[in-house]
């Protein structure tokens, strides 16, 4: 099978992204569903109507309305839901899941060149450029969030049940990742210039 063009393995790899794209777009908002849905917790704590041990672990019950239309439900929750432990968990999948956004979009973009059998296209340096970035913001925020969340839990302690890890391990793969990519980036930008020069003599 070809590299390159229709009915190739490049065309193959651009369905994969485009069933990526989607998955990362349901993944994006089922972590803002989380997010409204825990803020509705946190306001029916804070108006009386849920009882705060359902993110704490333990028995409570979860009140609705008032008089005799009271809508009761009792639950036994073992706990590790509290704010400490939950809005670092969405920040870090929403920053993750948006990098990975990005990094597919242009991706995408740059198989579809592939595909058309035109890879040394200006713009796929730039595609390369903006993925190459994105991985590096994605990493240096990997150590950014993990140090605010271990400053978070010297201030206010761990929750109950709950337990952390902060070791900083650095992902070398990642790393060579982005110099791959930070090279690749200038190969096709000069692809790209010699092929103008090419069309621009004939």
């Amino acid at each position: 099978m070809k590299a390159l063009g229709k009915g190739s393995v490049a065309s193959i790899v651009q369905i994969g992204l485009a069933i990526a794209w989607v998955v990362l777009w349901v993944a994006l908002g089922g972590v803002i569903l989380g997010a409204a849905g825990y803020g509705l917790v946190q306001l029916g704590i804070a108006q009386g109507w849920v009882d705060p041990t359902i993110l704490t672990g333990g028995e409570g019950q979860v009140t609705i309305g008032g008089g005799n239309g009271d809508y009761d439900l009792t639950y036994d929750n073992p706990g590790g839901a509290t704010w400490p432990v939950v809005v670092p968990a969405l920040v870090i999948g929403a920053v993750f899941i948006v990098g990975a956004l990005i990094i597919v979009g242009r991706l995408r973009r740059l198989f579809e060149s592939f595909t058309s059998g035109e890879p040394f296209r200006r713009e796929n340096a730039t595609h390369l450029r903006v993925i190459w970035i994105t991985m590096l913001v994605m990493e240096i925020a990997r150590y950014l969030i993990m140090a605010s969340v271990a400053a978070l839990f010297a201030a206010v302690g761990l929750p109950p049940g709950a337990s952390a890890n902060f070791e900083v391990n650095i992902d070398l793969s990642t790393w060579l990742s982005i110099a791959i990519l930070i090279v690749l980036a200038e190969v096709f930008r000069e692809g790209a210039r010699m092929k103008e020069e090419q069309e621009l003599t004939i």
